[in-house]
């Protein structure tokens, strides 16, 4: 199966591996987002998220964030457009559109939330997207790390699921965004699933236990050593 295509995700595919579309995360996400929005003083009016997915993220924000008086949202996919419909009101619109290509809106914040590894020329959109907002709030998954170079099978159960095609590391992100002409004002890691809900079993527990013990203290270590985080920038 390639899944560099676009086919992947209007054609049902990506929702037959992923039947939420992993709606279930913008509750931990959305909270992330509207902190560094808040801890750097920004009062964004509008906020348009690219690659929206099933609307979850822009849907969570909405309800956190009262100051946003619109949200837009734009995606590819027919399938994760016809779930976020379900959530529009007069703040929060979706639209099956290619937002670089079929729309012209520019705003004061976009959000780019797991989207950026499954993009082929990645730095190509990056350097195109520059210019449609004054901020920006990047989510990016480190897949690179000790153990998927150990375990490479890891990464390409990745590609076939959910269609990542580019792994990143922190440092390899950070060039390729300052490559494209981002300053980085802010950024914070997160975490995976695993190592915030309840654990459900034993096995799980001591796995979880020390991974948030390491990163506790070493959050760079852990994500280099460990893997299965995810790093948030805050860009302009």
């Amino acid at each position: 199966m390639r899944v560099s295509t676009n086919e992947f995700y209007t054609n049902g595919m990506y929702l037959q591996n992923n039947p939420t579309w992993d709606f279930e995360d913008a509750k931990i996400k959305a909270p992330i987002i509207n902190a560094i929005i808040k801890k750097n003083n920004l009062q964004p009016s509008e906020v348009i998220e690219v690659g929206c997915g099933a609307g979850g993220n822009i849907f969570e924000l909405s309800k956190l964030n009262a100051a946003i008086k619109l949200l837009k949202g734009f995606d590819i996919s027919p399938q994760a457009i016809a779930m976020a419909k379900k959530f529009e009101n007069e703040r929060l619109q979706f639209y099956c559109e290619d937002y670089l290509i079929e729309n012209t809106d520019t705003t004061h914040l976009l959000l780019l939330i797991d989207v950026l590894e499954h993009i082929e020329d990645y730095i190509g959109f990056l350097q195109k997207l520059k210019s449609r907002s004054s901020y920006f709030v990047f989510h990016i998954p480190l897949d690179l790390c000790c153990r998927t170079v150990l375990k490479p099978h890891v990464l390409y159960q990745q590609r076939q699921s959910v269609g990542h095609i580019h792994y990143f590391s922190r440092e390899i992100i950070e060039w390729s965004l300052k490559d494209a002409g981002y300053e980085i004002i802010d950024e914070v890691y997160t975490k995976p699933v695993v190592d915030i809900e309840p654990a459900k079993s034993l096995k799980r527990y001591i796995k979880k236990a020390l991974r948030n013990f390491s990163f506790s203290i070493n959050p760079d270590w852990s994500a280099k050593i460990w893997g299965g985080y995810s790093i948030m920038f805050l860009l302009k």
